[in-house]
């Protein structure tokens, strides 16, 4: 008889707990949201990757002449991933030019690309980019290589 009752109430509390969907807590499928790379130059021009996915998790790989050299990570905040969006959305970003070039080539590039509401673009930033678009560069800079950053294990 105990088995039964114990049997009924430990079925009850699970048909009782919502599923993931109905509580909306459905995980989020990560994705690259935006990639940055700052490439090399003839000279001393910082070389590293900055990738961004769509749930804050950041990872930042320092190559050459870089602040910081090697692999980290961390972690955006919410209110963080909402001002890149709003940057996006400000910019027209998918309006924009796919490459500001230049004849010149041993000057360093920025090259972005963002995945943002199923659309998807790349920018290669070498020369005469809009100043708006040089400032989202300098916020993702200044959002990604603080302090906070966690040094990967090698």
């Amino acid at each position: 008889m105990n088995a039964i009752i114990s049997f009924l109430i430990f079925a009850s509390l699970t048909v009782s707990q919502p599923c993931v969907e109905e509580s909306n807590q459905i995980p989020i499928k990560e994705s690259i949201f935006i990639t940055m790379e700052r490439t090399p130059c003839f000279g001393k021009c910082p070389n590293y990757k900055i990738t961004i996915f769509n749930t804050g998790n950041v990872v930042y790989e320092g190559l050459q002449f870089a602040e910081k050299q090697g692999k980290f990570t961390k972690k955006l905040n919410k209110t963080q991933l909402i001002e890149l969006e709003e940057q996006i959305e400000y910019l027209k970003i998918f309006a924009l030019k796919n490459a500001y070039d230049s004849k010149i080539t041993d000057i360093p590039s920025c090259i972005l690309f963002i995945n943002y509401k199923e659309k998807k673009k790349k920018i290669l930033d070498r020369d005469g980019a809009p100043e708006e678009l040089k400032r989202f560069e300098k916020l993702i800079d200044a959002l990604i290589i603080t302090n906070d950053l966690k040094k990967e294990e090698e």
